[in-house]
């Protein structure tokens, strides 16, 4: 997942904020608040909003052993697995972006994303075998899981099916800790886990809070362009920041599960935008898997706001809309 650039302004003229960060999910999050109701403060803020990120955290990370998503894939069983509400709500949301792009997007990737060294183990010292990546394919495909709506429960098709649901993680901790916020009175806010953004209301300063998406370039970190959100989600996904290089190739933690793969395209990054930071971050990766030709194509007939990124002769960004991004920029 890229990590967006907050643009901040001059503190002249600028209402009121509260503004504080801290670690999260093996990245940072950060928050501001405009306007906050009367008596906050932010210690207080913090320490809140830090137990919302820990429950999220327990409830789907692939790094604590002892998180609900953990156990869920620790357990071999192939009968119906009782589930959190919580839990069910993201995968849900990952089955349903998995059928809409054909399994592009895939929330059993799991295996791969081990294998490729971009999960909980550390990387291994050589590239994984065509064998290899057989043997954790074989174990990857979302039609694989079955989802039970009440009471919430999941059933693998193979009992050792793992689940990651890191392509969507960072906008449902976005969400989770913007619901909290709302539940405090808080109207004005932006919140950020890595690359996934929530906003409400304005800034300081009144206006729509402005994100800036980078430059998908690996050696520096410039701003390509600045998009104005108010009332919205947003999550960038790239192939420039969490990657390794082995016989000068890069090879990126976006996997294809068709290929098991890194993805290997001209397309640098994708912002999505929607209501949702949770659907945002799976759309945006999701799109990033299908690559600079399927994607926009996929954007544009599921409506998405999308904004691509693609990199042209001697590496230069592009960048384009779809139809819906266009349309909300010109509001």
């Amino acid at each position: 997942m890229a990590v967006i650039l907050l643009i901040g302004g001059c503190a002249q003229d600028e209402d009121p904020q509260i503004v504080f960060d801290g670690p999260t999910m093996g990245t940072y999050y950060s928050v501001k608040i405009a306007r906050p109701p009367e008596g906050m403060s932010a210690e207080s803020l913090q320490s809140q909003v830090a137990k919302v990120l820990d429950a999220v955290v327990g409830e789907i990370s692939t790094y604590d052993p002892k998180s609900e998503l953990s156990r869920l894939n620790q357990n071999q069983s192939t009968d119906w697995i009782p589930i959190s509400g919580d839990l069910y709500r993201v995968v849900a949301e990952g089955q349903r972006i998995s059928s809409l792009t054909d399994g592009a997007f895939d929330i059993t990737i799991g295996p791969l994303v081990n294998l490729w060294g971009f999960g909980p183990e550390a990387r291994p010292a050589r590239l994984p075998s065509e064998q290899e990546v057989a043997a954790a394919k074989a174990r990857v495909g979302w039609q694989k899981l079955e989802l039970r709506a009440d009471p919430p429960a999941l059933r693998k098709a193979r009992g050792d099916i793992y689940i990651d649901l890191s392509a969507l993680g960072e906008g449902y901790g976005a969400d989770r800790v913007g619901v909290w916020l709302e539940s405090q009175g808080v109207t004005d806010y932006m919140v950020a886990v890595a690359g996934a953004i929530r906003t409400r209301g304005n800034n300081a300063k009144g206006e729509p809070w402005a994100i800036a998406i980078e430059e998908p370039l690996p050696d520096r970190r410039s701003v390509h362009r600045i998009i104005p959100v108010s009332n919205r989600a947003l999550s960038t996904s790239g192939d420039y920041r969490n990657f390794f290089e082995e016989n000068g190739k890069r090879y990126s933690h976006e996997i294809d599960p068709m290929t098991g793969e890194p993805v290997d395209k001209r397309l640098g990054s994708v912002t999505v935008v929607d209501d949702s930071a949770m659907v945002a971050d799976g759309w945006a990766t999701a799109l990033m898997v299908l690559g600079d030709r399927r994607g926009p194509e996929a954007a544009k007939a599921q409506g998405l706001a999308a904004y691509f990124i693609v990199r042209d002769t001697n590496d230069q960004p592009r960048g384009f809309g779809s139809p819906a991004f266009e349309s909300i920029m010109q509001r």
